[in-house]
């Protein structure tokens, strides 16, 4: 399975690109982002931990359609960790999740298109083409209709001409944007991005800065993780995790 989409009624580590993403109630100010009524994403005081051992408590915030969020941390502080939780590839300890104002677990069948989420290490079929993952994502989120914009990321991404090869012949690079052409031509209301400029080289970063900007402008509310300044893209807010606990740095 390919982690990439996760659909209405079928979850594929290639499909859990619709993959969605714990608590006193958020005010209404902008404290920790979007004004509650219009979030896209909201976090409600999230705990995890392993046994009795915590990753990090009471992690709260949100997100409006549109915004970019920026979250870094070092190493080990459990980024990865609250992605997989907002995306319901694992259960939280505590807090709650809501997705376009719905609460969201790994168990709720959201609308298709509504939450797609990319991992730090991508996973593939190994029996699929690029395109034939490509086709399946489309298939299982009814969308078909975004062929042109899937065959215009594959052009801008390089990977264009390469498709009909298994995602086993590509470099960890060429994987990244395979998953990143998934995870954008669906345009879902909700991105969650691990540290996805990581593998890339500097054209590369810059094309995925771009194409998340105009994401954005279209209503997109984009969450990725970075440990160093991303090329051509600017945060509308900043958050870092760190010992234990989630901050906002802008």
């Amino acid at each position: 399975m390919s982690a990439l989409a996760r659909t209405e009624g079928m979850t594929l580590e290639a499909c859990r690109l619709d993959v969605g993403w714990r608590g006193s109630i958020i005010s209404a100010s902008d404290e920790r982002g979007a004004h509650v009524e219009d979030a896209a994403l909201e976090v409600r005081d999230l705990c995890f931990g392993y046994g009795d051992v915590p990753v990090w408590e009471g992690v709260s915030f949100s997100l409006a359609a549109g915004q970019v969020a920026f979250l870094t941390g070092p190493n080990g502080a459990g980024k990865s960790t609250l992605f997989r939780c907002l995306a319901g590839w694992l259960e939280p300890d505590a807090g709650e999740i809501l997705v376009a104002g719905e609460p969201f677990t790994g168990r709720t069948r959201l609308v298709p298109g509504t939450l797609s989420f990319v991992p730090d290490v991508p996973a593939f079929y190994d029996d699929l083409t690029a395109i034939e993952h490509l086709e399946l994502v489309l298939a299982a989120n009814h969308a078909e209709d975004a062929q042109p914009r899937a065959e215009r990321l594959l052009e801008r991404f390089g990977l264009a001409g390469q498709e009909r090869l298994p995602p086993s012949a590509y470099s960890r690079g060429m994987r990244e944007k395979l998953a990143l052409v998934l995870a954008l031509t669906l345009r879902p209301r909700v991105l969650l991005l691990d540290e996805p400029h990581g593998p890339l080289d500097h054209e590369a970063s810059l094309t995925l800065s771009q194409e998340l900007a105009a994401a954005a402008h279209m209503g997109t509310a984009v969450l990725l993780s970075c440990h160093h300044d991303v090329p051509g893209l600017a945060p509308d807010v900043s958050f870092a995790l760190r010992d234990g606990a989630l901050t906002r740095e802008s």
